[in-house]
């Protein structure tokens, strides 16, 4: 929560509730099934990414893969299961919006749909505006062939689009804090080495920068023992897990090549690239999360587009182990391992 002038405010952005108030209004806000909707949508990105491999000309079983890799093989499988939690049920949406914005620049090409998807999934995620830079390019390039003028209207249109939603959210912040651009961040309360962090770096700076590659791309699991000299763990703690052992099949995208199609590449990875450095000088890493990094899933749905390039360059005898190796691990720590864990407590 955010306090400020002794008001107690949720200072994430409002689109996943706005989206949950015709479910509250029947159900009332105690019995809400934040989970079915959560469950739902996540139907909805696997269709969406379905047709995005297929726009991409994976064959039927690769695409399936793929999708599985997202929805199984992601931080997307915790947040789907804990989206009861608002941070959460923020990043199902923020994905399946920007799955469908992706999806349809590839696709049909609307600028305004676009512009509409992709600003739904700002306005639940602040990150996913960097994703701007990718679609932009994509549908700049697909109206090469149109001419300048239909170059200018799709740019136009995805921007005006968008704009409108930026604009929702700017009167948002300027309706609770002090103008505009306060997100209410600054106002909430920290605990122990949190409140530390920020009251001598500030919410973003270079000190971050170890910490948060280590969290990002080193560290695995962290088991929890109940005692030093305990041999049974008992539960997976919330710091998460790094892209390369949760995630692996993530590296495939650095194969990905746009030649011969619509994808501009060096704007895909600029769009993950920005998104990424502004995680990395943040002063926190996403806890609490389990077997996953999930600020990633601001910029997973990009690069699932450079991996599914980087999967026609690479056999799969080479890439689908690594899909294997990241829905398993996930199935061990989000299924399998509570039901050992509370084994292991009566031994």
């Amino acid at each position: 929560m955010a306090l400020h002038e002794g008001k107690a405010w949720v200072p994430f952005p409002p689109f996943p509730s706005a989206l949950l108030l015709p479910v509250v209004a029947v159900t009332g806000p105690e019995r809400a099934p934040v989970r079915g909707v959560a469950v739902l949508l996540s139907l909805l990105a696997g269709v969406s990414l379905w047709r995005l491999f297929t726009r991409l000309e994976l064959r039927p079983r690769e695409r399936a893969w793929m999708t599985c890799a997202f929805l199984l093989g992601t931080g997307f499988w915790a947040c789907v299961l804990w989206s009861s939690g608002v941070w959460f049920f923020a990043h199902v949406v923020a994905s399946t919006f920007l799955i469908l914005a992706v999806t349809e620049a590839l696709g049909r090409g609307r600028a305004v749909l676009v512009g509409l998807w992709v600003g739904l999934a700002f306005l639940s995620r602040q990150l996913i505006v960097y994703s701007l830079v990718f679609l932009l390019a994509v549908l700049w390039r697909r109206a090469e062939e149109a001419g300048r003028r239909r170059q200018l209207f799709q740019v136009v249109g995805l921007l005006g689009a968008f704009g409108l939603c930026a604009l929702v959210y700017l009167a948002y912040n300027a309706a609770r804090f002090e103008g505009p651009f306060d997100t209410g961040y600054a106002y909430i309360p920290l605990g122990d080495y949190l409140q530390a962090r920020v009251e001598k770096y500030g919410l973003f700076h270079l000190a971050y920068l170890p910490f948060n590659f280590i969290s990002m791309f080193l560290e695995g699991p962290h088991f929890i023992f109940s005692a030093p000299r305990q041999l049974q763990p008992i539960a997976v703690d919330g710091i998460g897990t790094s892209l390369t052992i949760a995630s692996p099949f993530v590296f495939v995208a650095l194969a990905a090549r746009g030649s011969g199609t619509s994808v501009p590449v060096r704007a895909a990875w600029a769009s993950v690239l920005l998104a990424l450095g502004h995680m990395l000088l943040y002063y926190n890493n996403g806890f609490v999360q389990l077997n996953s990094h999930r600020f990633c899933l601001d910029f997973l749905p990009v690069l699932m587009v450079l991996v599914a390039l980087g999967t026609k360059r690479i056999s799969g005898e080479r890439w689908k182990p690594l899909v294997g190796w990241a829905v398993g691990l996930n199935l061990f720590v989000l299924a399998v391992f509570p039901h050992l864990s509370r084994a292991l407590r009566r031994l």
